[in-house]
């Protein structure tokens, strides 16, 4: 079974690619929804009964290769499953959505299905090539200059960066030899010495880093996922759904790893400087994927933030703000592609009247930007009260708070589009499927904030209870960070200067690499002195 939602949706893509025309979107839409059924089966089936292992051949549990779905891995499943629904929908009269288009996009499914329920280390690394290689694809597919500059420089670097993974691979084997990252857990907890492994630990956290995009190694996903002429549907899947397998790999290594190294404490750094370096770069922008693209880092580095605050409160918030910003980061960029396309422009300075000239998609925006700004109500408000009720020290909620401040500033600069003047008369006539994708998403930002501690306790099993005095004292301070955003806005980012300058510094190809290296370096430095 577990087997099926690996392999089935590059099987029923192949076909499509074979089929083409409306009875290969017709073969599309039915197998997602029957899809999204196995998906929701299984799901009940791990949360009913337990964690699922598939052994291939009936080998050995630990020495076979397996599929391992337990609440969290099966929950991505299901999460993107269901996503998947709505990115088809939304893609069904674009002109790209044909043949070639089917296959690559399906099987960038299966394969984050792969990563997502992979046991084997080795499968991981192969998974994350294949995709590698999917994603440099989708990224270039209407074959402009930029697209294809932006696509390379993607291929390249993540290649070189699952390269680490593999020697951190190759070292593992060699001193337990094992693969399987539950029977590797185990065989640590009889290791003598910590420092056997800190090699192989560096290694395969810098492939986990630069997957999660984390400073200073999240370069290239601006170049990914705010490329000129990607498909607004490629976007959405890799900022929405695709960034979260280097979060869940991050996860599993570090619970594989935590008989013998705790790195809480570096990675919830790590994760407040790519939060503030986030926001800051997004602020500085002016194309309005870019802005989404950067904000995606920013909310990257808060999830990483909540999963290493060692509380189980702020870790059920982090994965519950991975669903989150799925549904709103997924709705931004969706709506930017139906805006860009009515506008002619992605400068977010040229764009105005949006609510006159098409109403629909600035109500998706407004509800994709209440949630991921945590307005009372919304989905990012349940997900990041829950990651500050993780602490109690109030140099971290500090910290939260001005991440939270950040992001109201940076979208302040963004609902500008919603507002002014519009330059033509009349409505917009937006393609319908494109817009009901779009508004079902936006909808969604909010029911799944009025039904958060309902949807945790479902999901995850975790019951959460918001205390209403602690929450309308949240979005009492929510609203004083909307008066200060609009005021920073007027006063600061509208007329461009430092935060601009700041805004269009990058690293070269050279440079990512050479950071990597750097990052490696630091961690294994780090490591030796707290072993």
């Amino acid at each position: 079974m577990l087997g099926l939602l690996v392999l089935t949706p590059i099987i029923v893509g192949a076909i499509a690619y074979l089929l083409r025309g409306n009875a290969a979107k017709a073969l599309l839409y039915i197998f997602q929804v029957a899809y999204v059924g196995l998906a929701f089966y299984v799901f009940l089936n791990v949360k009913q009964n337990g964690p699922i292992i598939w052994n291939a051949g009936g080998y050995t549990d630990g020495l076979a290769l397996s599929l391992y779905a337990d609440s969290i891995s099966i929950f991505m499943v299901l999460m993107t499953a269901v996503f998947y629904i709505a990115f088809l929908v939304y893609a069904t009269r674009e002109p790209y959505f044909k043949h070639r288009f089917y296959f690559m996009f399906m099987a960038l499914q299966g394969l984050m299905m792969g990563l997502f329920l992979s046991s084997d280390l080795f499968n991981i690394f192969v998974f994350l090539e294949v995709s590698t290689v999917v994603v440099s694809i989708l990224i270039m597919f209407n074959k402009e200059k930029q697209a294809i500059y932006d696509g390379m420089i993607y291929f390249f670097v993540n290649v070189i960066g699952t390269a680490f993974l593999l020697f951190g691979i190759g070292m593992l084997y060699r001193t337990f030899g094992l693969l399987d990252i539950r029977a590797l857990r185990e065989a640590m907890t009889g290791l003598e010495s910590p420092r056997a492994v800190v090699l192989p630990y560096g290694m395969m956290m810098v492939t986990v880093s630069l997957k999660t995009a984390v400073t200073p190694l999240f370069s290239w996903l601006p170049k990914a996922h705010g490329t000129p002429s990607a498909p607004p549907v490629v976007s959405a899947v890799l900022s929405g759904l695709y960034i979260k397998s280097g979060v869940y790999m991050f996860i599993r290594f570090n619970d594989m790893f935590s008989p013998v190294i705790d790195m809480h404490v570096f990675f919830f750094w790590i994760g407040f400087f790519t939060s503030l370096i986030g926001f800051i770069m997004a602020l500085g922008q002016k194309d309005i994927k870019l802005i989404l693209a950067y904000h995606t880092v920013s909310q990257v580095g808060l999830i990483m933030m909540g999963i290493n605050m060692a509380s189980e409160i702020a870790f059920w918030g982090a994965v519950y703000h991975i669903f989150n910003h799925a549904i709103f980061k997924s709705t931004l960029f969706l709506t930017a592609g139906l805006i860009y396309e009515e506008y002619g422009t992605r400068n977010v300075y040229k764009i105005r009247g949006l609510f006159k000239r098409m109403p629909w998609v600035a109500v998706a925006t407004v509800f994709a930007i209440l949630g991921i700004t945590g307005a009372p109500f919304f989905n990012g408000s349940i997900s990041k009260y829950m990651i500050a009720h993780g602490t109690y020290d109030y140099t971290v909620t500090l910290l939260l708070n001005i991440i939270n401040l950040g992001t109201v500033m940076s979208f302040v600069k963004y609902s500008t589009m919603l507002f002014g003047k519009n330059p033509e008369e009349g409505t917009a006539k937006t393609d319908v499927y494109a817009l009901t994708a779009s508004v079902i998403m936006g909808v969604a930002s909010f029911m799944t904030g009025i039904f958060g501690e309902a949807l945790t306790q479902f999901f995850f099993n975790y019951e959460v209870h918001v205390n209403v005095d602690e929450y309308i004292q949240k979005g009492m301070v929510y609203f004083l960070m909307i008066i200060a955003g609009v005021a920073f806005y007027h006063g600061i980012v509208k007329h461009g200067g430092l935060i601009t300058r700041i805004g269009h510094l990058e690293l070269t190809f050279n440079g990512i690499i050479t950071s990597m290296a750097g990052y490696f370096i630091v961690m294994v430095v780090y490591l030796s002195l707290i072993l």
